[in-house]
């Protein structure tokens, strides 16, 4: 759903996720009151910009996204709590910090069970999304990445914008079951989404002919091998997570147990 003006009167406002926006996309926290720009809006209406290319996008009472920077985001809805559902795109980009694995269980973090919930909650949708839009959209990729169980599971979360505990249950079981390979876990789907973004304004803002061939021949070869060597990374100028690429391989299977943990 394309980003749209923010206009009053204020509405309500439900988080949907952190993603990558556009270079210059103006914060609409100047347009709704978050007392954070409303100095600059005053003057022709001119909101900050959006400096990191990463946003938080708020839907409003009418359905429409807007892009929010972290501080205005924070303020509109109340601080870092309303944020523990909400899928993390950008997790995977440098200077995100360590990576932690939101899909698995937490214990001793002095997370409340809602808390928990909520992030688990976030880690499925942000998977379901990776496999069915986000990854699967990817030109020519491989066909395994969408992937049929998970479609009506697709279609509920389309339909509702939620996941009931047990259907984020069933998300994160697929991608914690030792038949899923670990080009498809999230790490690595999120290593790939983010290249693949990287890589489009790269190819937008080249100039040289030489150098649009090389950056396609290396969304071409991202597309089929779901992975990139790091020569090829810093050949196309990324600036991706330290542990981009390092594939960790999927637990050992018992004896007995079937190709799909999560059926049942």
């Amino acid at each position: 759903m394309p980003l749209e003006p923010a206009s009053t009167p204020r509405p309500a406002w439900t988080a949907v996720r952190k993603d990558f926006v556009e270079p210059g996309t103006r914060c609409a926290g100047s347009d709704v009151g978050t007392g954070v720009g409303a100095g600059v809006a005053s003057a022709g209406r001119k909101g900050h910009g959006i400096g990191s290319g990463h946003a938080y996008i708020l839907r409003d009472a009418a359905g429409h996204e807007h892009a929010f920077g972290p501080d205005c985001a924070l303020r509109l809805l109340g601080g870092h709590g309303a944020f523990d559902g909400v899928p993390d795109f950008t997790a995977r980009a440098a200077g995100a910090g360590p990576w932690r694995d939101e899909a698995r269980p937490r214990r001793g973090a002095g997370a409340s069970r809602e808390q928990e919930q909520a992030r688990q909650h976030a880690a499925a949708v942000r998977y379901l999304l990776l496999r069915m839009e986000k990854v699967a959209g990817v030109p020519r990729v491989q066909p395994s990445v969408r992937f049929a169980p998970l479609e009506p599971l697709y279609a509920a979360y389309r339909e509702t914008g939620a996941l009931t505990p047990q259907q984020a249950g069933r998300v994160l079981a697929i991608e914690r079951s030792p038949s899923t390979p670990a080009t498809l876990k999230s790490a690595n789907l999120l290593d790939v989404y983010t290249a693949y973004v990287q890589l489009e304004r790269a190819l937008r803002e080249a100039v040289r002919l030489e150098q649009q061939r090389f950056l396609r021949g290396v969304m071409d070869w991202l597309a089929r091998h779901l992975t990139l060597t790091r020569a090829q990374g810093e050949a196309a100028g990324l600036a991706l997570h330290p542990r981009a690429w390092q594939l960790e391989a999927p637990p050992r299977r018992a004896a007995g147990a079937g190709d799909a943990d999560w059926e049942g």
